[in-house]
């Protein structure tokens, strides 16, 4: 694949996702952008906002969005179980498409397994509790990288100085082609530094989804 100057090639990429949530979707799109042109792996790992709010009071608006993103979490547990990370991120784009840009709050998980060319029937695992296990400790041990206080999107990633994990980037909407390339080479650079921890500005506005992929 094509590296421009001083790039950053051959990049294991941990993605730590709840599929509900729209800020960690626009990111995943960005990553996506830049692996058509950078020699990414990515990994597409659960982070399920339900149980890390568990203890906490969690308003009515967005209880079915917790329930939806641990039951399709557990779904995707299995799937990579028994096919592989392309599986998962093939099921994350359809479950994407559907819940942030057709707007559905309740998720035919059969129907959208069907459609990324996956079996329906591991649809069936989304009410699979045993699986919470699996789900838990990729949380665990990515969160004792970037300590607790954080939600998704997370990007994790090996450097010269070992594992690296930091909440973000959020953006929106997600930059595309060069900008795109750019903001992966300061966000792996940055968080490459021993002494880098945090940078940051408010957000203002609604998330920009861009185009329905």
């Amino acid at each position: 694949m094509a590296r421009g100057a001083g790039s950053v090639a051959g990049v294991r990429i941990d993605f730590h996702f709840d599929p509900t949530c729209p800020w960690c979707w626009i990111t995943s799109r960005w990553l996506v952008d830049v692996r058509t042109r950078r020699d990414l792996d990515i990994r597409w790992r659960p982070f399920s906002l339900k149980i890390k709010n568990e203890g906490r009071e969690t308003p009515e608006r967005f209880r079915a969005a917790e329930d939806l993103g641990l039951g399709s979490l557990r779904v995707t547990v299995a799937l990579d179980e028994a096919h592989g990370a392309e599986a998962v991120g093939a099921l994350y784009t359809e479950l994407g498409r559907r819940i942030h840009h057709d707007g559905q709050a309740d998720v035919d998980l059969g129907g959208a397994l069907a459609a990324a060319g996956l079996d329906p029937a591991l649809a069936s695992t989304a009410g699979d509790e045993t699986l919470d296990g699996a789900i838990r400790g990729s949380m665990k041990a990515v969160l004792e990288i970037t300590g607790d206080d954080v939600g998704v999107p997370i990007v994790e990633f090996d450097s010269p100085r070992g594992r690296r994990a930091f909440f973000g980037p959020i953006v929106s909407p997600a930059p595309v082609g060069t900008e795109a390339d750019a903001l992966f080479d300061h966000v792996i650079g940055l968080a490459s530094i021993d002494s880098f921890f945090e940078l940051k500005r408010s957000r203002s506005g609604s998330p920009q989804l861009g185009s329905r992929p």
